[in-house]
């Protein structure tokens, strides 16, 4: 297998990290031989440094995994990134923040007294400049200021003459780029300088001085000695960097980059560190210095210092008591130091009362899955939310015992359930009694285990065939039991009398035979129907029942009610009437299941809907057509579960 066939078969995550790292390699190579890195090789190196540690991170994952599979650790850990990990950067933050604030105090105080001496040249260089105005000889007054500047230089101008002070002096002539009021720091000869050019003149006379004095040790050296340790720098910020740190001696700056130069710097140590806040610091300030070019040039003052030098310059107005806001400082820290361990020590408390609970608890689940319910779990004595927890443990579980007993009390009736189902199945027709001009079909879906509707289709004597259907008030056992005595009553009528009555005496026994054997409020509604093989009359008698709809030539009709419902009223009255279907007729019988159906919106399926239904589809086979209407039905219906029995009874004259 080739090289390049491995790394492809390396996960992505490792194929960049290698890559990265080829770079980084390449990179180390490139900066010590030649000093050049790749494009973006800084950027690279982070790159490389990010993706390393997320590979290590996963590689680790099984074992933090492991680890953490603990409540505890995981509250541990979760600690440590709230509460340790917040608190180190909180320290970093500050010690950084300490840093940056002292550092800048000390580059602030050591700028400041810079440009002290700058204008104090450039005092110097304007007082000469009125001496020389008014007569005075300027090399007295040179030697006068020379007590208070030992090194100054000036170069002094008239309409007459140059003069250079000393005569050995590092410039002979005013730079070109320099006008009078100039006052900062210049470079001649690789020499740092604070530089000032003032002019003096009257109406007809005017002299210009151009005062110098070189910026080196000696100078730096005048400055306070609780500034610190003072370097300045020269060379390039665009192409170059430097590094400063603790230089104490009068050596040459090791720390200081190719291309920089230490132009000046003091020899004086710093004073022994007071304890261990206080540490040494370093900052930087950009000094813009002018070339005698006229170019600028970028020097960098460095300066090392110690908190303890410059507590005294900040609180100056305390006086003695400079040290007093240091001291409020180590307090208040000893104070948080405190609060944090006394912090800890209630998190690990807390800590162990959450995880033992939660073991407790974890073991009761375990005892629970196993099946032993009878389990129960110690209850801490700790007036909180995880003692009530492992009391609602245990109330659950006598809970689950009790509802294991409804359970199985709910099985044996189910049971039981199932068998009433079997056994009402029974009573429905077991096959469609097959006449000569008469198709027969017939179809009833329980909302429950069983059904409080009824159809049938009983043969009475040799041409006739009762039609039947019935929907008895309520639902579930009661209703499915009013059903069975409405069918077996119906049975017995039409078997053990020797004449055949009329629908309306069929309807008005079963209906004071309900009335005598059931509870008050319960009823049903009832159609009966004979139909005469020979000459196709249907005679019928509808006891409040929902009037069956008639198909004839593609029209849909209703036909009449013509009594009330069964079991209600002892004596009610009940007519018979006869229609005659012809050949093609459709005639469907329904319960208000199919046509009292309502969707989401509340709209009900409707008699409507269903005859629309009925002659789109009056062509169609019977059970075809109980088919599409059903699951028509179905796909209505919003609520499911609280649906009623659906019963349909379809007959097709041929």
């Amino acid at each position: 297998m080739s090289i390049w066939s491995k790394l492809r078969a390396l996960p992505r995550l490792q194929r960049i990290t290698l890559i990265l790292f080829v770079i980084v390699v390449v990179n180390v190579i490139l900066d010590a031989t030649t000093g050049y890195q790749i494009l973006g090789g800084d950027i690279l190196n982070v790159l490389f440094c990010i993706a390393l540690l997320i590979l290590v991170l996963r590689m680790f994952r099984p074992l933090t995994r492991k680890i953490l599979w603990r409540l505890r650790n995981r509250l541990l850990v979760t600690y440590v990134f709230l509460g340790v990990v917040p608190l180190g950067l909180i320290t970093i933050m500050l010690l950084l923040g300490s840093f940056v604030f002292f550092g800048q105090i000390a580059a602030n105080l050591v700028r400041g007294e810079l440009d002290r001496r700058i204008e104090l040249n450039y005092s110097a260089a304007h007082d000469l400049a009125l001496s020389t105005l008014y007569g005075a000889r300027a090399a007295e007054f040179v030697q006068d200021l020379r007590q208070r500047l030992p090194q100054l230089r000036t170069i002094v101008q008239t309409e007459t003459s140059s003069t250079v002070m000393p005569r050995e002096g590092e410039l002979q002539t005013i730079p070109s780029w320099s006008t009078p009021g100039f006052k900062g720091v210049i470079i001649a000869n690789n020499q740092l300088m604070i530089a000032a050019d003032a002019q003096a003149q009257s109406a007809n006379r005017a002299a210009r001085v151009f005062a110098y004095l070189p910026i080196d040790s000696a100078l730096l050296n005048e400055f306070p000695a609780d500034l610190g340790y003072v370097n300045i720098l020269s060379g390039n910020l665009r192409t170059t960097a430097v590094s400063v740190r603790v230089n104490d001696t009068d050596k040459a700056n090791p720390n200081v980059e190719p291309g920089w130069s230490a132009i000046a710097k003091t020899g004086r140590p710093l004073p022994p560190a007071q304890g261990i806040w206080d540490w040494t610091l370093s900052w930087v300030s950009i000094l813009d210095a002018k070339e005698l070019e006229g170019r600028t040039r970028n020097t960098i003052l460095t300066v090392n210092s110690r908190p303890s030098l410059l507590m005294p310059r900040i609180f100056s107005n305390l006086g003695t008591g400079a040290r007093v806001p240091g001291i409020l400082l180590l307090i208040v820290a000893g104070f948080f130091l405190v609060v944090e361990i006394v912090s800890l020590i209630v998190s690990l408390r807390l800590t162990r009362t959450i995880t033992r609970t939660v073991h407790d608890l974890y073991l009761g689940t375990k005892q629970v899955a196993a099946g032993n319910f009878s389990k129960r779990i110690p209850i801490r004595k700790t007036q909180d939310q995880l003692s009530e927890l492992a009391g609602s443990f245990n109330t659950m579980t006598d809970h689950i015992q009790l509802l294991l007993e409804e359970v199985r009390e709910k099985e044996k009736l189910e049971s039981e359930l199932e068998i009433a189902r079997e056994v009402q199945k029974q009573l429905f027709p077991k096959g469609v009694p097959h006449l000569k001009t008469l198709q027969l079909a017939g179809v009833c879906n329980p909302a429950r285990i069983v059904s409080g509707d009824y159809y049938d289709f009983v043969p009475v004597g040799a041409q006739r065939t009762a039609i039947v259907i019935g929907d008895i008030s309520g639902k579930g056992i009661s209703a499915a039991l009013l059903m069975a005595s409405v069918q077996s009553s119906l049975h017995a009528q039409l078997s053990v009398l020797e004449a055949i009555p009329s629908t309306a005496t069929l309807v008005t026994r079963l209906n004071k035979q309900l009335y005598e054997n059931t509870p008050p409020e319960k009823y049903a509604t009832f159609y009966c129907a004979f139909y005469d093989d020979s000459n196709g009359r249907l005679s019928y008698t509808n006891a409040g029942h929902l009037p069956p709809i008639l198909v004839r030539n593609g029209n849909a009709s209703r036909l009449e009610v013509n009594g009330m419902v069964v079991g209600l009223m002892p004596d009610a009255a009940y007519d018979q009437l006869m229609i005659e279907l012809q050949p093609g007729d459709l005639l469907a019988a329904f319960t208000d299941g199919i046509t009292e159906s309502e969707n989401g919106d509340g709209e009900q399926f409707g008699e409507d809907r269903l005859a629309r239904l009925l002659v789109e589809h009056s062509r169609k086979t019977l059970d075809e057509i109980v088919e599409i209407t059903t699951s028509s039905v179905r796909q209505w219906a919003f609520d499911l579960d609280n649906q009623d029995d659906t019963t349909m009874l379809l007959a097709r004259r041929v």
